[in-house]
């Protein structure tokens, strides 16, 4: 099973915004219903009550991504992107890390096959199969 780490960067860097385009995209995400979705969590500031905290601008996605799925994944990505203006967005797994950094909207249609083919690669299946 596949899980990637998506994190995102606003070119206007309120919280506000940031955590709303985060819950945004977490429910399109989850409307697909092909793989599994959440918030990251991190730790709380000093002195909180709970130690755990949602961190704004980051989602997991985990499963078995099939070449639909990789794809459908990433055109809500690279939509939601474009929409609210993310200067810059990464994707991880183990510490590989690739960024897209002030994109045109020319480069989305690149973008798409490269979030897409990402999420594919560790895919042992071979993208035979999706996961609900």
């Amino acid at each position: 099973m596949a899980r990637w780490l998506v994190g995102f960067d606003l070119s206007e860097d309120t919280p506000e915004r940031l955590e709303n385009l985060t819950q945004r995209l977490l429910a399109e995400l989850r409307e697909l219903g092909a793989v599994r979705v959440d918030r990251v969590r991190g730790r709380g500031p000093d002195g909180a009550k709970s130690g755990a905290a949602l961190e704004i601008g980051q989602l997991v996605l985990s499963g078995i991504f099939s070449a639909a799925t990789a794809a459908a994944c990433a055109k809500v990505l690279v939509a939601r992107f474009d929409q609210a203006k993310a200067r810059r967005v990464s994707i991880e797994r183990d510490g590989e890390k690739v960024e897209f950094d002030g994109l045109t909207a020319k480069d989305q249609h690149l973008l798409v096959e490269a979030i897409a083919a990402k999420l594919l690669d560790e895919d042992p299946d071979g993208g035979a199969s999706d996961q609900r």
